[in-house]
Parts: structure tokens; C-alpha cells; sequence
């Protein structure tokens, strides 16, 4: 019955056409049957793992290591973003990107899945219950400068110094990146859904100080060994774009205002980790 709602399903899809909203319709019903199981996920290859973020905190370094392990497939594109930007296309679209890993543990790293509302969140769980969650958090002063950066970068200003401080500050008091720095409200996201044991938690520090340690710790949390060629696994690169210290004063003085509560909590759960961060 499953494989012939699949079928069914993929044809439907096809048969629109350029006709993007009943694409999404189909894509819809499609995670409704999924999340009433209705449909089974389990002939479907899906991630083992998923690299949830958070955005301008090491990821990219975070996906070559994990390419580099011999037991482990991710796809040739780092960012699928199936589960917020594609969420209206049908899963067995994303379930190919990982056909060639079948035999192999597999995932992705995509950082905006860290803000997911809670109801894409309940869907992984639905057809993703085991799934290994990886988390790097960034001092959110940090990481939301180095996004604003990146995103003038992006617009055509070639250096820091020629970036107008108005569009910086636009930027850093977006929604866009106010949310990937709210990290409470995202991990209690996650953990509202998935237990604890499924998330891994790491600091953005630990990749340069202690990045063999923390791969380590990663690949025993995605279930693959660790005793490897670690010549051949890129752990002493480093990814650190926009360092701190670029931060000019009236900018650093406005996003510790801005994220002064949010540290404070974070410092109260983790401690010691988050100290430095501290206001």
C-alpha cells in the first residue's frame, strides 16, 4: 500500500508540471500521509544524520571533516535546505541525494534548520525518529557580525571599512539574523521534539581549541569509528571569516545590548563554555 501511495504521489507531482502550487499541494499531502503513517519512511533513503547549524559557526568546517571519514556520505551540494526553502517539494526528491550513500551512514549539513518552527521539527521526528542532530554555537555578538559581513560581501563591498554602518546595523537588527542568534528559543524548539540524547551540542571555540577532540566527540554521537587515518581528516583548517576583532566599537557596544540577556541565559545553562562570551 505505502509504495503505491509513493507512486501515485510522484506521479501527481510530475504530471503538473510548471504548476508550482499544486506542486506544493501534492508536497503536502505527502507529509500528511508521513506524519499520520499513513506512509512509511522506511523504504526511503533518508539522512542519518542532519547538521542543523547554527549559521556563521563553523559549519563548512564541520562538512569537510565529516566527508572526509570513509564510513560516512553526504551529498556533493553542503545545504540542501529541503526543510525550510524546498519544504514544498515531495520528499522523494530529497531522498535521492542520498541513494548513492544507501550503503553507507549518511547526512547533510544545512545551519538554517536550526530555526525551524516546531512543526517541521515534529515532521523529522516523523520520518527521521533516530536521527543524530549536530548543533555548533557561536557567540551570537560574533556570529551575527559575521553574517552581516558575509552578506555585504555578497552585495558588492569588498572591505569591512567601506560596509555603511546603516547597513550594517539593518542587518544585524533583522529578523533574519536576530533569529539564527536566538539560541534558547531554538534548542528549546528541538528538544520540545527530539529527547536530548539525539542533539549534540558544541561551541564555536572548541574548533580551535581542541578540533580533533571535538570531531571525535561528533563522529561517536553519529555512530562511526574513530579510529581512522586522521591524516587524511581536515580538522586543523580553520574557517574564521570576519574575525571578532573587525567589530567596529558603536557596532560591538549595540549587538552586546542586544544579546547581553541571551548570553546571560546561555552562560547559566552551559557555563563555562559560553564564560568568555559574557558581556
Amino acid at each position: 500500500m505505502t509504495g503505491r501511495f509513493e507512486t501515485a504521489l510522484k506521479r501527481l507531482h510530475d504530471g503538473f508540471g510548471p504548476l508550482h502550487a499544486l506542486h506544493a499541494r501534492a508536497a503536502a499531502l505527502e507529509k500528511q500521509l508521513y506524519t499520520r503513517g499513513v506512509l512509511s519512511p522506511r523504504r526511503l533513503t533518508l539522512p542519518d544524520f542532519l547538521g542543523i547549524g547554527a549559521p556563521r559557526a563553523g559549519t563548512t568546517w564541520l562538512d569537510r571533516n565529516l566527508r572526509a571519514h570513509p564510513a560516512l556520505f553526504l551529498p556533493d551540494m553542503k545545504e540542501l535546505h529541503y526543510f525550510d526553502r524546498r519544504y514544498d517539494g515531495l520528499l522523494y526528491f530529497y531522498t535521492r541525494r542520498f541513494r548513492a550513500g544507501r550503503a553507507r551512514i549518511k547526512g547533510e549539513v544545512t545551519p538554517a534548520y536550526s530555526i525551524l518552527p516546531v512543526e517541521r521539527i515534529q515532521f523529522i521526528r516523523a520520518i527521521l525518529p533516530d536521527v543524530r542532530l549536530i548543533l555548533i554555537l557561536r557567540n551570537p555578538v560574533e556570529r551575527s557580525w559575521s553574517e552581516a559581513v558575509y552578506n555585504l560581501k555578497r552585495g558588492g563591498y569588498a572591505r569591512v571599512e567601506d560596509m555603511p554602518t546603516d547597513a550594517i546595523i539593518n542587518i544585524l537588527t533583522s529578523d533574519a539574523t536576530t533569529s539564527r542568534s536566538a539560541y534558547r528559543r531554538n534548542l528549546a524548539n528541538w528538544q520540545s521534539v527530539f529527547p536530548a540524547e539525539q542533539l549534540f551540542i558544541a561551541f564555536f571555540e572548541a574548533i580551535s581549541e581542541q578540533p580533533r577532540q571535538l570531531m571525535v566527540d561528533i563522529f561517536e554521537h553519529i555512530g562511526v569509528s574513530t579510529d581512522i587515518d586522521w591524516d587524511t581528516i581536515p580538522y586543523r583548517q580553520q574557517f574564521h571569516a570576519n574575525p571578532a576583532a573587525q567589530i567596529p566599537g558603536e557596532v560591538r557596544a549595540l549587538l552586546e545590548e542586544q544579546y547581553c540577556d541571551e548570553i546571560e541565559g546561555l552562560y547559566a545553562r552551559f557555563g563555562a563554555p559560553v564564560a568568555g562570551w559574557r558581556c
